[in-house]
C-alpha cells in the first residue's frame, strides 16, 4: 500500500456542528452551505469524526485515484448498511465485492440490457394507453411513474407480472419507507456511531420493519419461485458462473442482490423520471423541442440502438440528472494518510463527494441552477472535466445499472411524449432522503398532443 513520503500541510479544520446537525433534515442545504462558506475542499469535525467535503472535479478525480490504489474504501459503513443491503454489491467489501462485481457486470452491459427493451416498451405503452383514455386530466404523476417502474422491475427481476403479486401495494410502501429511513440511519452512523437514531425511535422502528418486509418478500416470494423461469434477472444471477474461478452466488447472496436491485433499481429511476417530467412541464420551450424530436422519429421502432438518435431528449435527461442526481453525495474513508489538493488528509477521515454541489458549481456550468439542456449540447460539453458530471458515481464503484436505467428511462420518455404533453406548476424541493426525491407528489395536467 502506498503512503505519503513527503511532508504536506494539514488542511485547516472548521467547526461544522450546526450544518451537520441539519443534514438529517436537508442534506442538500447542508452540502451547499458548507461549500459556499468554506470553499471547494472543507475539513470539519463532528465530535470525534473528521469529515472532508470535496466538490471540485480535480479533487474528485484524486479521490477516485486514491481509492483505486487501495488508500480509501467504503467499509466504515458496512455494519450500518448491512441491515438492508447485506453483502450485495452496494455493501460488500474486499474479495467478496470483486467476485460479485465480476459475476454481475456481464448482465448489465449495453448489449445485455437490451434484452429487456420489450418489457420496457410493453409496460410504457400500457401506461400511455391508460393516460390517453383519461386525458385531458390532472394526474398524480409520481404515483403513475411508481406503478410503471414497479411493474417493469418486478417483471425483469422475477419474470412474473406484478398482477400476480397480491402484496404489490405493501411492497412499494416498504420501499418508500426504507428510502426515507436510510438517510438518517446512515448519517447517524457516520457522525455519531448510530447514537442519533435514539432520538428518533419511531422512525427507527418503521425503517427496520420495512427492511424486514423487503427481505422476507425477496427471500420467500421471489427466490423460491424461480424454477423454470427462463428470462429473469434473478435466474440470470442464479445461473451465472465465473469462467475463471467457478464462483457462483449462494442463496443468501442472491437474496442480498435481489434486495439491492429492488431498492436501487426502482427508487432512483422513479425519482429521475419524476424530476424530468416536472421540469419539462414547467419549461414549454424545452417540452416543445423534445416533442418535436420524438415525433421526427416516431415511425422508427423503439430499440436500444434507435434511442441514441434522440440527441436533445438525451441532453434533457442528462440535465435532469445534473440538477437532481440520484444522491446528494457519496462517501468513502481514508485508510491511510493521503493527499488531496496538495493537502495532507489524516487516516480515518471520512470523505464526502458533494455531487449535488459539483453539478451546480458556478465555475463549471454556464447556468448552474437553471434547467438548460444545452449544457450537454454546446462545444463546452466536450471540454468539461469528466467529474464535473458524474450522476452514476465513478471509479471502481461506478453504478453497474447505468445502461439499464438509461435505456428504461429513454423508452418511457419517448413513449409518453409521442402522444401526450405535460404541464406542472409549483416549486418543488428535495425531500430528506438517501436519494434525491421530490418532497411532495408531482401533480401534472396531461393532454393529447
Amino acid at each position: 500500500m502506498d503512503v505519503l513520503t513527503t511532508e504536506l500541510p494539514l488542511i485547516k479544520e472548521h467547526s461544522l456542528l450546526i450544518p451537520l446537525l441539519g443534514s438529517l433534515k436537508s442534506p442538500v442545504k447542508t452540502l451547499t452551505t458548507i461549500h459556499r462558506q468554506y470553499g471547494d475542499l472543507v475539513l470539519g469535525r463532528f465530535f470525534n469524526k473528521k469529515l472532508l467535503f470535496v466538490c471540485h472535479p480535480e479533487h474528485i478525480q484524486a479521490v477516485y485515484a486514491q481509492e483505486a490504489r487501495g488508500l480509501l474504501n467504503r467499509d466504515y459503513l458496512y455494519e450500518a448498511k448491512k441491515s438492508l443491503f447485506g453483502d450485495g454489491l452496494v455493501n460488500s467489501k474486499g474479495d467478496a465485492w470483486i467476485q460479485q462485481r465480476r459475476l454481475m457486470q456481464p448482465l448489465f452491459t449495453k448489449e445485455a440490457v437490451s434484452v429487456w427493451e420489450q418489457v420496457f416498451i410493453h409496460e410504457a405503452a400500457n401506461a400511455n394507453a391508460k393516460l390517453l383514455l383519461a386525458a385531458p386530466c390532472e394526474i398524480n404523476l409520481s404515483e403513475v411513474l411508481k406503478r410503471l417502474i414497479q411493474r417493469i422491475f418486478i417483471q425483469v427481476l422475477t419474470g412474473r407480472s406484478v398482477d400476480s403479486l397480491a402484496s404489490s401495494d405493501a411492497l412499494i410502501q416498504a420501499i418508500e419507507t426504507v428510502s426515507k429511513g436510510l438517510l438518517p440511519h446512515l448519517v447517524a452512523e457516520m457522525i455519531s456511531n448510530g447514537k442519533l437514531m435514539r432520538l428518533m425511535p419511531a422512525k427507527s422502528r418503521a425503517y427496520r420493519s420495512a427492511v424486514d418486509y423487503l427481505t422476507d418478500f425477496v427471500s420467500q416470494e421471489i427466490i423460491p419461485n424461480q424454477a423454470g423461469v427462463e428470462q429473469s434477472l434473478i435466474s440470470a444471477m442464479r445461473l451465472a458462473v465465473d469462467s475463471k474461478t467457478g464462483y457462483r452466488m449462494t442463496k443468501a447472496l442472491l437474496t442480498d442482490e435481489g434486495i439491492n436491485l429492488f431498492f436501487a433499481g426502482q427508487d432512483t429511476t422513479v425519482n429521475t423520471l419524476s424530476w424530468f417530467f416536472y421540469l419539462l412541464g414547467q419549461n414549454e420551450s424545452v417540452h416543445d423541442r423534445v416533442t418535436t424530436e420524438v415525433k421526427n422519429y416516431r415511425d422508427q421502432p423503439l430499440t436500444a440502438e434507435n434511442v441514441q438518435k434522440y440527441t436533445y431528449t438525451r441532453a434533457t435527461l442528462c440535465e435532469t440528472l445534473r440538477l437532481f442526481p440520484s444522491a446528494a453525495g457519496l462517501s468513502t474513508q481514508a485508510i491511510a494518510e493521503i493527499e488531496i489538493g496538495g493537502q495532507r488528509i489524516d487516516k480515518g477521515t471520512i470523505i464526502i463527494l458533494s455531487l449535488y454541489v459539483t453539478h451546480r458549481h458556478p465555475t463549471l456550468w454556464e447556468k448552474p441552477n437553471a434547467f438548460y439542456p444545452e449544457h450537454f449540447l454546446n462545444l463546452e460539453a466536450d471540454k468539461r472535466h469528466k467529474y464535473a458530471y458524474f450522476p452514476f458515481g465513478g471509479g471502481l464503484h461506478n453504478c453497474i445499472g447505468r445502461h439499464f436505467a438509461e435505456l428504461e428511462m429513454l423508452i418511457i420518455i419517448v413513449t409518453l411524449l409521442r402522444s401526450l404533453t405535460f404541464k406542472t406548476s409549483g416549486n418543488l424541493r428535495e425531500a430528506a432522503s438517501i436519494t434525491l426525491k421530490p418532497a411532495q407528489d408531482i401533480i401534472a395536467s396531461v393532454k393529447p398532443c
